[in-house]
């Protein structure tokens, strides 16, 4: 990873580079197309969106990476509700390099600074296990109808959160 890579708050004049990045890292990756730089482009707008954990990674003055939080709540099964945070998409575009996983770890740490407890995100196992996410179901956290799908993970950011 090159040393002159530097994480830095989104600005508005971000926006059009980092969903045009977003679109080129999604496209026809899962499906044909790719819907992810729409949903960067809503997330903004969306009373959830955490605007203090909205960054990009920038190498050389330009932008290859960036990552988004939304706040989300967690319900238990006896009506109790945790406030949590999620991230998503990372759009980083030089894949396999360590710039993600940068991107990923300087975002938890302000995440926790900010107080925020835990973080569950949709994604590949193998992306997210080494920077501390563990399956959903060590933690009994489960989609609405009981399942504990794989690719759902949890962060704690506070001991036993």
């Amino acid at each position: 990873m090159n040393g002159n890579a530097r994480i830095r708050l989104e600005q508005p004049s971000d926006h059009q580079q980092v969903e045009n990045l977003t679109r080129e890292a999604f496209y026809n990756v899962y499906r044909p197309g790719c819907v992810e730089h729409y949903l960067v482009r809503i997330m903004r707008d969306h009373p959830d969106f955490l605007r203090e954990l909205a960054f990009v990674l920038e190498l050389d003055g330009h932008i290859i990476g960036n990552i988004m939080y939304t706040r989300a709540t967690l319900t238990g099964q006896d009506g109790g509700q945790k406030h949590i945070v999620t991230f998503g998409p990372v759009a980083p575009a030089y894949q396999r390099q360590g710039y993600g996983a940068k991107l990923i770890r300087h975002s938890l740490l302000q995440a926790k600074a900010l107080g925020y407890e835990a973080v569950v995100i949709i994604g590949s196992p193998a992306n997210y296990v080494g920077l501390g996410f563990k399956s959903c179901k060590k933690y009994n956290v489960c989609t609405e109808d009981g399942r504990h799908p794989a690719a759902m993970l949890v962060c704690e950011l506070a001991p036993q959160a």
